[in-house]
């Protein structure tokens, strides 16, 4: 959805979710499309990459793994997600309604294979792992282990 045209996808925004749907096909196993984004299953997450309108006729492939769910406010957790964007080399981790996610953002219109097998692979990776670290010293679930 653009704010410029209401409900209707811009020409890129559909070039994009082509592009999106061509390169999953050949890099994971399976993918489920929720919405306007996909789901790709992987051990206890699931990574959602979000084609999106970004700005002038360009856009955003977001690629966000939830990491914790359910984590309580705490004092130190925004230094700890800090220290994990230090060395972290895609994505950012931020806290938001109760959930601990791991994001990285790809310019749509240059997205390539590569690119894109490189950021899945790190996402789901560092948000599976870091799951039982982060519960450990946070509390909270995993994304898994819903209902």
């Amino acid at each position: 959805m653009t704010a410029a045209t209401g409900d209707t996808p811009s020409p890129e925004l559909v070039a994009l979710r082509t592009r999106t749907e061509t390169l999953l096909d050949e890099l994971v196993r399976s993918y489920k499309r929720v919405a306007d984004r996909y789901e790709v299953p992987y051990q206890s997450t699931r990574v959602i990459v979000h084609p999106l309108d970004w700005s002038r006729g360009r856009t955003l492939l977001r690629v966000i793994a939830p990491v914790v769910i359910e984590v309580a406010p705490h004092r130190d957790l925004p230094a700890r997600l800090s220290e994990l964007n230090d060395s972290t080399i895609f994505g950012k981790f931020y806290v938001r309604d109760g959930t601990i996610f791991l994001e990285h953002n790809l310019l749509g219109e240059a997205v390539e294979r590569e690119q894109l097998r490189a950021v899945l692979a790190s996402v789901a990776h560092h948000a599976d792992h870091l799951a039982d670290v982060l519960i450990a010293d946070f509390g909270g679930r995993k994304w898994s282990d819903q209902a």
